[in-house]
């Protein structure tokens, strides 16, 4: 007698294990979708902190379509957001340039960048063959 409800209590914990739920674990991925679709905008990968200068004229660039090189104040580089050593600096811009098929480049130097480091940036994308130059500058108030 003993035996025989051993036997069924192992069959039932068998059958028991035939389907899973996955009901759970798709709760749970639609939260973290959620959150994910709810941050994204919030993420910005700008590379340096970068305060533009101001210009009582100028046009707004189209910044998608254009590559963009940053400079800060303490001479470092950031080429598309990431940022770049200065001895990767044309290496960079040029492999940016071929993969992307950009002509433009936007130079956004801080207001307190040193001179030296933005004509790097011009001689570099003279260098990579890029046909036009932007500063960027942000309106004067």
């Amino acid at each position: 007698m003993a035996i025989q409800s051993a036997g069924r209590r192992g069959r039932r914990s068998r059958a028991g294990f035939n389907e899973i739920n996955i009901t759970p674990l798709t709760d749970v991925f639609l939260v973290l979708v959620i959150i994910l679709l709810i941050t994204a905008p919030l993420i910005q990968n700008s590379g340096l902190k970068v305060d533009l200068p101001s210009s009582a004229t100028g046009d707004k660039p189209e910044q998608k379509k254009s590559l963009l090189v940053g400079v800060d104040k303490d001479g470092k580089f950031s080429v598309n957001g990431a940022v770049v050593p200065e001895d990767n600096l044309l290496p960079t811009i040029r492999r940016e340039a071929e993969v992307t098929g950009q002509k433009v480049l936007i130079v956004q130097a801080d207001a307190d960048a040193r001179q030296k480091n933005v004509v790097k940036v011009m001689d570099a994308a003279r260098q990579a063959g890029l046909e036009k130059l932007v500063v960027a500058t942000q309106p004067s108030k």
